[in-house]
């Protein structure tokens, strides 16, 4: 075991090493948590020889958090300690993806659930509002759907007195009856279901709590008395619970999240280790200062200091504050700022070589995206990249319009010359002729009076038109347009008609089963009143890379982010602290407002809460923060009191012209960061197969079709799953009532009743056939639907499930058998090879520290089953890493060419969407 190489403060090392008491660290901005709690993890795992790490839950605020937290986790493990087995059972993720996977793990009949995001959630509750107490409650939908969605959730993620009025009452259980009938969770169901089987499932409590020793919750300052009686629930066994957070960056009480939490959790859990961490590794002194001059005038706050401990230097005129008398003067100072200050020297770290500031380096912060438009408008006159994280213009690209112009055909409220304009719009060089027979097909797909609804498909037509018109990428080109931001403009159009075959999916999703001219009808209302607001550019988040361009974000976004340079405009009161809400925001307040909630306050924002918001703001600076405010409308005429506070600072100057040419000139680099990337074994074998599929899936984000016989795999794979295990658990299978396992599984949201009990019974005859032959063979099991991670460094992770792991003796050696079960139907279309199979070798290398010796594809088919299995060349997997860690490199470089001619496609379901090989 090799000691770790950074040296700690006291504080952090006295958090690292406190793993036998419950801990509370308050980490102030840039304090090194999550480097903190890494090796306070990799501690536990080297002291405890007890501890696996399937006995360690880590609870992250996102999924991006988590990926950070959990790879340099593995990095810091195989640093200082080598070799761990099962490291993939180690749970790091958010609260909901953990709920989610406790659930199917360990309830059979959740393994069909599918969690509603949520847009999904909004058209669900139209759909079904007359059926779930919306109307009772005197709410209409469409205009008040988001105010019912915003009660409910209150409701049920607070603290709700028993004076709750029946109408809600009754609202509240029609909701959770019909999400249940639909096999759905929300976002805050899930969370209540495994409370409520860890109160009342004695199974599902053991199974969890009997393996649970450590957990850990990052950003406490947010969680909810949901997530808090989530916590209780789990700590109940006597787990060892770490808190990491900051009240003073409470930014989501308007969620429901409650600061008390954190600020009285010392006298809430036993024998708890009280740690500050106040020193500031990111930021200047100066930063620093300004940032605690606003934050400190906070009454309800734990009392804390912050330390400037890093390596950037203060100097003046490093911190602005200035005022002016209109918007575009605020605007032109900090255009001009950007253009001074790229390419001046900067240093990312203490020993590092400096490099030129380049675009990527200088943030705008927003409080509202009313100030965005502006902004964008004055960064493109200068031609400065720029990347706006949240303003959704998807549908004002002319091929969104396009693509929305297909279904006003249809519905005949544009003729065949307008549609055929808008898609001349788009493109210069799409042909009459491709146009022209693409829209005679279009005359052919109309919506009939009484069509049956599988033959109306929303999503087949759009992948049609795509195809019939020749709209493949290469028909975007176009020499002269510059692009966006790193995108060529046809890789632009691609990525905007990907999000809108995911808008598609959205919608069908819920609305499959419509009438085919109430499907059609109720998407373009979708599209028209409601998806212009969710849904953003394609290629906006489309990168493994951070672009070069200037990020122009809200400040909700930017936590957990740093910036050398950050701009705060708007300094006005009304915009930041924010005004009291109007029109739908406020009878959205006053409505939450008159629930029975306790401390219901807390989700209307107070000063204090802007307070923290702005402290958000300040922290991310490194080194250059720049405050700026003009005099806008009558509502924006008064200087906020916030800029008011940090004009206290002694660091803080006014500077209508800064001059920074005694600061040194580089050329401008940006600063090249690889996220952690994580990948499944599904999309690894799109890019084996052709890395042009991958990114048509993976990153245009194409959506296949949706058909009735959709889940026919899945509910196969879930019978199978509560047989193996049910009998690696004990349980005589031979005993069990199949047809009622059937049942439960059986899961087909889109399939009408006849196809329903046809597929029914086909899953009946595939599973009971396969547990007639091969039961005798249970005794051989190893794992059954097991998670596993392989940890290629660099930031990589790969996750998968292997179906079936078996040993078994055969001429007197124990052989390994990895299994990968294929429903007819998906053996067809899937083309499994045994290369890509090698991969769940991998990680079955990853958890156990053995070899697998064969690998084999089980092909479920009704009439008769048929195995496939090759001998696993174990010299190879090195290999097979290799090739996965050339392939992330291509992905992260954009490197996805087509690597086969047209006449090699056939196979492909994508061949509508691509050209062909051009080479």
């Amino acid at each position: 075991m090799s000691k770790h190489s950074i040296r700690y403060t006291n504080e952090q090392q006295k958090a690292i090493s406190t793993i036998d008491k419950n801990l509370q660290v308050i980490a102030c901005a840039g304090s090194g948590k999550t480097q903190v709690l890494s090796q306070r993890i990799v501690t536990i795992l080297s002291e405890k020889k007890e501890v696996e790490p399937k006995n360690i839950i880590a609870f992250t605020y996102t999924e991006k958090a988590a990926a950070e937290l959990k790879t340099r986790v593995l990095r810091m493990v195989k640093e200082q300690i080598g070799n761990v087995q099962g490291l993939s059972e180690m749970y790091v993720g958010t609260i909901h993806s953990w709920c989610l996977q406790a659930l199917q793990d360990n309830v059979y009949e959740f393994q069909k659930y599918s969690i509603l995001d949520a847009i999904k959630q909004k058209l669900f509750v139209d759909k079904y509002y007359n059926e779930i107490g919306m109307v009772n409650v005197g709410m209409s939908r469409y205009k008040e759907t988001d105010r019912f969605l915003t009660a409910i959730s209150v409701l049920r993620e607070a603290d709700v007195s028993d004076s709750l009025p029946e109408e809600w009452k009754e609202a509240l259980e029609l909701y959770s009856a019909k999400l249940n009938s639909h096999s759905y969770f929300d976002f805050t169901s899930i969370m209540t279901e495994t409370i409520n089987q860890l109160k009342n499932n004695p199974d599902f409590s053991a199974a969890i709590l009997s393996n649970l020793k450590y957990l850990i919750v990052d950003e406490y300052q947010d969680v909810n008395p949901i997530q808090e009686q989530l916590i209780v629930e789990l700590s109940k066994t006597g787990s060892n619970v770490c808190v990491v957070g900051d009240d003073d960056q409470t930014i989501y009480q308007w969620r429901g999240g409650d600061v008390q939490y954190i600020q009285k959790f010392k006298d809430r859990y036993p024998n708890v280790e009280y740690i500050k961490l106040e020193d500031n590794f990111r930021s200047s002194e100066g930063v620093i200062d300004t940032a605690y001059k606003s934050i400190s005038n906070n009454t309800f706050r734990l009392p804390k200091v912050m330390n400037a401990t890093g390596h950037q230097q203060f100097e003046f005129g490093n911190i602005i504050y200035n005022q002016y008398d209109d918007e575009e003067d605020e605007i032109e100072f900090v255009i001009d700022t950007i253009k001074k200050l790229r390419g001046k020297s900067f240093f990312d770290a203490k020993g590092k070589e400096p490099r030129g500031l380049d675009y990527s380096d200088f943030s705008i912060l927003l409080r509202k995206w009313k100030k965005a438009e502006n902004f964008m408008h004055a960064l493109t006159d200068e031609g400065i990249p720029f990347i706006v994280g949240g303003v959704n213009e998807l549908f004002e690209r002319p091929e969104i319009k396009a693509a929305r112009a297909i279904y006003q055909y249809l519905t005949n409220e544009i003729e065949d010359d307008s549609l055929k304009l808008y898609w001349e719009s788009a493109s210069e060089n799409l042909k009459d002729e491709d146009l022209d027979f693409a829209i005679a097909h279009l005359d052919k797909q109309k919506p009939k009076p009484k069509g049956y609804f599988s033959s109306f498909n929303l999503q087949q037509i759009f992948w049609d038109f795509i195809q019939n018109a020749k709209l493949h990428e290469e028909a975007f080109n176009d020499e002269e347009h510059p692009g966006l931001v790193g995108n060529e403009i046809n890789e632009v159009v691609f990525y905007n008609l990907g999000m809108f075959s995911q808008i598609i999916n959205d919608y069908e999703s819920i609305h499959y089963k419509d009438k085919p001219i109430y499907k059609l009808n109720g998407f373009l209302r979708f599209l028209q009143y409601s998806a212009d607001g969710y849904y953003p550019e394609g290629w906006l988040n489309a990168s493994y890379q951070t672009p070069n361009a200037v990020q122009i974000m809200t400040i909700f976004q930017s936590k957990g982010l740093e910036y050398p340079v950050v701009f705060i405009p708007g300094l006005n009161k009304n915009y930041l602290p924010s005004m009291k809400p109007t029109g739908n925001r406020a009878v959205t307040a006053k409505l939450i407002q008159s629930l029975p909630v306790k401390n219901v306050e807390r989700f209307l924002s107070a000063e204090e809460d802007e307070r923290r918001l702005m402290y958000v703001a300040l922290t991310r600076s490194q080194k250059y923060l720049y405050l700026t405010r003009a005099k806008e409308s009558k509502l924006y005429q008064k200087e906020s009191i916030f800029a008011k506070e940090v004009s206290n600072s002694d660091y803080v100057i006014s500077d209508p012209n800064p001059d920074y040419s005694n600061i040194e000139n580089l050329p401008p680099k940006a600063k090249i960061e690889k996220p952690a990337m994580a990948l499944n074994f599904s999309v690894l074998k799109e890019f084996f197969d052709c890395p042009y599929r991958f990114k048509l899936i993976s990153m245009y984000g194409f959506v296949q079709p949706i058909s009735e016989t959709v889940g026919y795999g899945n509910s196969v794979h879930n019978v199978l799953m509560e047989l193996h295990r049910k009998h690696l658990s004990g349980t005589d299978v031979s005993k069990e009532n199949i047809v009622d396992i059937v049942d439960t599984h059986t899961h087909m949201p889109h399939a009408s009743d006849s196809v329903f009990e046809r597929t029914k019974e086909r899953v009946h005859t595939v599973t009971s056939e396969y547990l007639k032959e091969n039961i005798k063979d249970f005794d051989n099991i190893e794992y059954a639907e097991k998670e596993i991670q392989i940890d290629l460094g660099e930031g990589i992770l790969i996750n998968g499930r292997m179906d079936l792991i078996k040993k078994k003796e055969l001429g007197g050696k124990e052989i390994t058998t990895i299994v990968d079960f294929k429903s007819q139907k998906e053996a067809q279309r899937q083309d499994v090879t045994m290369d890509q199979l090698a991969l769940y070798a991998l990680g079955y290398r990853e958890i156990s520290g053995k070899q697998a010796d064969i690998l084999q594809i089980f092909n479920l088919d009704e009439d008769g089953h048929s195995k496939q299995q090759q001998r696993l060349d174990n010299t190879k997997l090195d290999d097979i890493k290799t090739k996965i860690l050339h392939s992330a490199d291509e992905i992260r470089n954009n490197n996805l060419s087509k690597s086969c001619d047209a006449s090699a496609c056939s196979k492909c379901y994508y061949k509508a969407l691509c050209s062909g090989n051009k080479k």
